[in-house]
């Protein structure tokens, strides 16, 4: 691989930026709540009820938006993924590399996915919640019935998409498929997450949902370690 095409690689990757700015302030605009919020039921918060009507607009656009960005800048982590396969002849760094390369893919679908499928969740609650006129226990039936239909593409999604970005970034670092220093496996997205909800855990903040960002932030510092990768080879 030249270094023109390098460059032009890193180029394209730094779409990652203001595709997943984007998506926090769509995490935001889903997760802020107040500090009073309390569970519901199993996923539903008594801060749903605080989440206005523009605020799921414009974390759909968002993800919109974002996920289009994302898709350039994974398209082009992709394209030096697959010269790095055509290096490796190792059987399990291969398995790896296809892996995380099936994640990058993954989320060009699922970023969007996840933003209409939080949304829809959390304002059909609020409007199945004002036709119930009050009545929680009736609105969280109707609620799951809603749900109900959604669940399993909403939880397979999740859990491809962070076992295999996750997953997958580790492992790379760790075997040295890439060229980083090993503490670059703390720019996993689910890490980062965690990160976000110990800050959650320890701040004493007038909100909740600090942590609602975080993932969306930590494929931002992925890339920009997949960047320091293609520049070295």
């Amino acid at each position: 691989m030249t270094t023109e095409q390098r460059a032009k690689i890193c180029k394209r990757m730094l779409w990652i930026i203001p595709a997943m700015i984007l998506c926090i302030i769509g995490d935001y605009c889903m997760g802020i709540e107040p500090k009073d919020s309390t569970a519901v039921s199993f996923m539903i918060s008594s801060g749903w009820l605080t989440i206005a009507d523009w605020r799921i607009a414009l974390s759909n656009i968002g993800g919109l938006v974002g996920t289009a960005f994302y898709t350039i800048a994974a398209l082009s982590f992709i394209e030096y993924l697959k010269y790095k396969l055509s290096q490796c002849s190792d059987k399990w760094d291969r398995r790896f590399l296809k892996v995380y390369t099936a994640g990058l893919i993954w989320g060009c679908m699922v970023f969007i996915y996840f933003h209409l499928a939080c949304g829809t969740l959390i304002h059909n609650y609020n409007v199945i919640y004002e036709a119930a006129q009050g009545d929680t226990a009736r609105a969280v039936a109707a609620w799951n019935r809603s749900y109900a239909v959604q669940a399993v593409p909403y939880w397979v999604s999740f859990v491809v998409l962070g076992i295999a970005s996750t997953g997958g970034w580790i492992a790379l670092v760790l075997r040295g498929m890439l060229p980083l220093k090993k503490i670059w496996v703390l720019a996993a997205p689910l890490l980062i997450a965690g990160i976000g909800f110990l800050l959650e855990w320890i701040l004493p903040l007038p909100f909740n949902g600090l942590s609602s960002g975080f993932e969306s932030f930590g494929w931002i510092v992925m890339f920009l370690g997949g960047i320091q990768a293609v520049k070295k080879g």
